[in-house]
């Protein structure tokens, strides 16, 4: 034996002073002769604990099996530190019987040798730590339960993440919610099986745990066959957590899951499945949809429908043409809604056979969408629709034309404004305005060569026949300032032109001007140069005493 080691020794073991015994230990430690192990495992009954936990600290760094008795031991001291000390030397053995001993500390009192523990356990992370701190949980102390709960959820290996879940059947409210954040947390899903068969679990506040769980680690998850597997949980939020997982993904495998979630009992999650597959617009997704069209009952076909309509392939347009033949009426209404978003000239010609639909929404829709999208060759048939007086959408397709604006559009439009029904007049008078306010020179078209001056397809309505027509053409006349268009304004308007009226229209100018004159009915000014016969803001009838 060296003489510094028997110095050493011998100090360790006689010294007066406690300080010069702790040193000796310390050294002892650092030069790992074997020889000084006999003194070292005899100091960890020094009457100091200074000595004591010395002694600890130098028999770890032996890393010899054969001290981890003595420091199993040391476990029980009356002071902390020592304890604290023996669990840290335990760890750097790290031998089963090492880790079986540090597991003991888990019954002290002290929390701070709990925590110890614990963390010597989380840094050896072996199976054998795994298990030992699977142990904790079964103690009745919160905080060692969840600081092993922690720890386990640090060790990122399967048996790690299976105590976990195993953590989620606890009785104890706590542990399962401290469990399933953990695992959310840690977002593998290697225990997806596992947390599946926990939602067997007869007890509702495990089943919930366990669908919460599952929705944080498919959240995280970017594995599709494993999203796919989850379509498959008694948790309907497991599944929709799991739908908009692959929503979010949208690779052809992710919809081929999609379109398996179509079977789910939810209606509420077929119709996300289903629109997530509208979304992803590719053209497997629309092929699926087109073969599930013919599968499932009316609430599905609609969503389905929906979903084609955002799809935006030429497939799509096919599936949606088809669905123009449901027995639905609902269904067949979101198809014309599809084909309007779709633009396309198949679109157009489905819209335009959705006018003859026996529903009037369907047919409705049909002609508000051809009117968005301008469609030019809908014209004759919106036209139609208004001179049929039995059609009950004459104000949509008066919208519809409106909004195509071409030469057959208005002149549609001015034939509508001598219309037997007051509300297509009125409502073809409106359109004509607004035409004429937005583009006076293709609504001058129609009367160009008749009519040169302001206001023309006003002026072309009031240049008919009907005197219904040309008082509510006056009515809209409003914003016509000069003296001279409200001159010839009054002057259409006058359907009785007898001798009287014109007689009336010259009599005494001067004494009527400068004069102000008020209509009885509409209060309207008629501060004009002559007194019209008829108010051309309401189309009253006037009379005025000479």
């Amino acid at each position: 034996m060296d003489e510094k080691i028997k110095d050493l020794i011998k100090k360790l073991e006689r010294s007066v002073f406690a300080g010069n015994r702790a040193a000796a230990a310390e050294e002892l430690g650092k030069l790992g002769d074997i020889n000084a192990l006999p003194a070292l495992i005899e100091a960890l009954d020094d009457s100091n604990p200074k000595v004591r936990a010395a002694a600890a600290e130098a028999l770890g760094k032996f890393n010899n099996p054969e001290v981890v008795p003595s420091l199993v031991k040391a476990l029980d001291d009356p002071q902390s530190p020592v304890k604290k000390t023996a669990i840290a030397s335990l760890e750097k053995i790290g031998t089963p019987e090492a880790i079986s001993g540090i597991v003991k500390g888990f019954g002290d009192r002290d929390r701070f040798v709990q925590k110890e523990a614990v963390k010597a356990l989380m840094r050896i992370g072996s199976i054998e730590a795994i298990y030992g701190l699977e142990k904790a949980l079964a103690y009745p102390d919160d905080s060692l339960r969840r600081i092993s709960i922690t720890a386990l959820g640090k060790i990122d290996t399967y048996e790690a993440a299976l105590c976990l879940v195993k953590a989620i059947e606890s009785s104890d409210t706590k542990v399962r919610k401290h469990a399933s954040e953990t695992l959310g947390k840690r977002g593998k899903s290697d225990v997806l099986d596992e947390l599946m068969e926990t939602l067997k679990d007869p007890r509702q506040p495990v089943q919930e745990a366990a669908s919460e769980t599952l929705c944080k680690i498919l959240n995280v998850s970017t594995s599709v066959p494993e999203l796919i597997k989850a379509l498959e949980a008694s948790s309907r939020d497991v599944r929709k957590t799991s739908i908009e997982a692959l929503w979010k993904i949208g690779t052809p495998e992710a919809v081929s899951g999609l379109l398996k979630a179509l079977d789910d009992p939810d209606w509420y999650l077929r119709s996300r499945a289903a629109e997530a597959l509208g979304d992803i617009g590719s053209p497997e997704a629309a092929r699926g949809l087109i073969k599930a069209f013919d599968i499932y009952e009316n609430s599905v076909r609609k969503a389905i429908t929906c979903a084609l309509g955002k799809n935006g392939t030429p497939e799509a347009v096919d599936g949606l043409l088809k669905a123009l033949n449901d027995s639905d009426s609902s269904v067949r209404e979101s198809a014309v809604v599809g084909l309007g978003k779709a633009g396309t000239d198949e679109a157009i010609l489905g819209l335009l056979r959705a006018l003859k639909d026996p529903k009037i929404a369907v047919r409705e829709a049909a002609a508000s969408a051809l009117g968005d999208l301008k469609a030019q060759q809908a014209v004759p048939e919106l036209i139609m629709i208004i001179e049929n007086p039995e059609s009950l959408i004459q104000k949509t397709a008066i919208g519809s034309l409106e909004k195509i604006g071409t030469l057959d559009a208005v002149s549609g439009l001015v034939r509508a404004s001598e219309s037997s029904d007051a509300c297509v007049r009125r409502a073809a008078l409106k359109a004509l305005e607004r035409i004429n306010k937005s583009s006076p020179l293709l609504a001058n078209a129609t009367e160009k060569a008749e009519i040169p001056e302001e206001e023309p397809a006003l002026k072309g309505c009031l240049k008919g026949c009907n005197s219904e027509t040309r008082i509510e053409t006056s009515k809209l006349s409003g914003n016509i300032h000069k003296t001279s268009s409200l001159k010839e304004l009054e002057l259409s308007i006058s359907v009785e032109g007898s001798e009287e009226s014109r007689a009336h229209q010259n009599a005494v100018p001067g004494k009527r001007k400068g004069t102000r004159l008020t209509c009885p009915y509409c209060s309207g000014n008629l501060n004009l140069p002559i007194a019209p016969n008829f108010c051309p803001f309401c189309g009253m009838k006037l009379k005025f005493k000479c």
